[in-house]
């Protein structure tokens, strides 16, 4: 029997002439709890449910709060960061040389964010459908508690936060992009620390209805919106994640591919070759006719000698018998700040080797 029949269950007790106690023995001797059976007894003789303490509140509340002031810590954290990724990008700073080639963290960040801000919006449609249900409920121990938790939780963001952003202005960065990131810092900490802080002030009566509930939800949603168009307008779509995927695939395959090559003509001692005024002018091995070979006498791993994406081979060619080509078709350009000699442009690309010098050329 469920909490829904007990009424059911009462009712048809007493018209078979039932009394108060009998109906409450039977109830216990069931199995039912002492403060289900009080209550459902309650309910079914009074129009009115019995009111709960002020300090009232549950184990289910507190799972509530912690939940969802933890999901609204990471969103807002995370938009924090994505902010000032979004204004490194913006308003480069000569003096502050940061490369922002990869762009896997802003996805580490949309991510969380996508998880977050939701579980958050849940936990509190269900905190505020329960305020709207048992106002007394308001003024619980577990709500002032854990609402000061998450206020002084915000407060430490805003110190820490703080504290780096000053450092960088000690440091030099005196430029627009230093206030942006402060305006970004006091209405991301501040927004929410002045929703809780407010929200502990209204009255019970008119908690479900008050207005700043409605505001809250339309600022917080509009700054997320912002976020997550500014984060796919710097990452791309997962389909352009996707082919970036492949893309580094295809030059993992090729790095492994040429450190072979280097270690079977170099029988594997390739950096303890002969160094001096005399060049070396022959290779200890002949280059391997095919990548097959390679994999066949590779030294420390067979690599993978075919596009993960297609599965078509990728080209190897040998225009004199100490140089080698590596070819493969991408799907996007590469042109990052680092690593600059595995650049390529989209279509085919081929990487050129002296296995010779142990060089590229």
């Amino acid at each position: 029997m469920s909490h829904s029949d007990l009424p059911t269950f009462i009712s048809h007790a007493r018209h078979q002439g039932m009394d108060h106690q009998t109906i409450r023995m039977l109830l216990l001797s069931a199995g039912w709890k002492e403060k289900d059976v009080s209550q459902a007894l309650a309910s079914e003789s009074l129009e009115l449910s019995v009111p709960l303490p002020p300090d009232s509140g549950n184990a289910r509340d507190a799972f509530f709060h912690l939940l969802g002031f933890t999901a609204l810590t990471a969103a807002v954290i995370s938009m924090i960061f994505l902010f000032f990724d979004f204004l490194d990008r913006m308003l480069p700073d000569p003096a502050f040389q940061d490369y922002y080639d990869d762009v896997s963290s802003v996805r580490w960040k949309l991510a969380v964010l996508f998880v977050s801000y939701p579980l958050f919006l849940w936990m509190a449609r269900l905190l505020h459908k329960e305020y709207a249900r048992h106002p007394e409920k308001l003024a619980s121990g577990i709500r002032r508690w854990l609402t000061y938790l998450i206020l002084f939780v915000t407060a430490c963001a805003l110190m820490g936060d703080l504290i780096a952003l000053i450092f960088s202005l000690l440091q030099g960065e005196v430029t627009a992009r230093f206030f942006l990131k402060v305006i970004v810092l006091a209405v991301m900490t501040g927004l929410p620390f002045r929703y809780y802080l407010y929200s502990m002030r209204v009255a019970p009566e008119r908690f479900a209805v008050h207005r700043i509930h409605r505001c809250y939800l339309f600022c917080s949603a509009a700054l997320v919106l912002i976020a997550v168009v500014g984060a796919f307008i710097v990452t791309g779509s997962p389909l352009q994640g996707r082919s970036e995927r492949f893309d580094e695939e295809r030059l993992n395959d090729l790095r492994a591919i040429q450190s072979e090559i280097f270690s079977i003509v170099w029988a594997g001692q390739q950096y303890n070759r002969p160094y001096g005024l005399v060049p070396v002018t022959n290779l200890p091995k002949p280059l391997p006719a095919s990548l097959e070979d390679v994999v066949a006498n590779a030294q420390f791993q067979r690599p993978d000698i075919a596009d993960p994406e297609t599965g078509n081979p990728y080209r190897y060619l040998t225009p004199s018998d100490h140089e080698f080509q590596l070819c493969a078709k991408f799907d996007l350009v590469r042109d990052l700040q680092y690593d600059v000699f595995w650049n390529h442009p989209s279509g085919e690309h081929c990487y050129s080797f002296d296995a010779l010098e142990l060089q590229v050329k």
